[in-house]
């Protein structure tokens, strides 16, 4: 079976034409990444800023390109897939911004922000789709008529991840997630993912710069580090047993690290 993502000789160079680059260079956000990403895990993409995390999720989702190397979604370059038809692409491979508020309409009802991916379905099934993703990120009813602005944090992240639901995608990327939030709400938008994870069946990346949350979260650790692969691997062996030495510099950041006895 093919993996979810592939990823042979990645590269990605943002050309600069001013500023301390001379006219025409550039640098490599990305630089001949390989791994894949298998069906049916979860991974957790940490480094530290500036270490190509965003620009990897742009690929996957297709908002840019890779410079050279190949980037396959189920065996199949993705450019190619985008160009059949870049609906259909997002009907299968959601994301989940860091700022739900900036991601959500703020004219919108909940209702209506949720539905927007639900594309071609009668109406009924639509409200119903709607209702069940809410209600499997434990929300009531009632937010169904609020605007994000009636909404707290926790809650405007809940409502981004029902909208994401919605569409039932097969794979789930979470870009920082809860960084936008408080270690309670934190906790509790962890719990949900967890609690989700069976709905998704081809898998989930979730990225951030902290091990303390990817230890909750993940099956594989991936480590970038200035653009490259510097580490990858069973969450279990990286953190405990790190071998690059920007995975060393992330784990020292977490207080309280190693946690506690049965986990990563």
């Amino acid at each position: 079976m093919n993996p979810v993502f592939k990823f042979e000789n990645v590269s990605k160079i943002y050309r600069v034409r001013s500023g301390l680059f001379s006219k025409g260079a550039g640098f490599a956000a990305l630089d001949s990444i390989n791994f894949s990403l298998e069906r049916g895990k979860t991974y957790g993409l940490a480094g530290e800023s500036g270490s190509g995390k965003s620009t990897l999720a742009g690929l996957l989702t297709g908002m840019t390109h890779e410079t050279s190397g190949k980037l396959l979604f189920e065996g199949e370059p993705l450019r190619q897939v985008l160009r059949k038809g870049r609906a259909s692409y997002a009907a299968k491979v959601q994301m989940i911004f860091q700022n739900p508020y900036l991601s959500l309409d703020p004219a919108w009802s909940v209702e209506k922000i949720v539905g927007e991916g639900i594309l071609s379905r009668p109406s009924m099934e639509k409200k119903e789709r709607v209702r069940s993703a809410v209600k499997a990120v434990g929300l009531s009813e009632d937010y169904l008529r609020r605007k994000p602005r009636a909404l707290s944090g926790g809650e405007r992240q809940r409502v981004a991840i029902a909208r994401s639901l919605a569409v039932r995608p097969e794979f789930l990327i979470l870009d920082e997630p809860t960084s936008q939030l408080d270690v309670s709400v934190q906790a509790q938008i962890l719990a949900l993912l967890k609690s989700l994870r069976p709905q998704i069946p081809a898998g989930m990346l979730f990225i951030s710069h902290d091990f303390a949350l990817i230890s909750e979260l993940a099956d594989e650790v991936l480590v970038l580090d200035k653009g490259r692969l510097a580490e990858a691997g069973p969450a279990i062996d990286v953190l405990r047993n790190p071998q690059a030495e920007c995975t060393r510099r992330l784990l020292e950041a977490v207080p309280f690290w190693p946690p506690r006895e049965g986990k990563a």
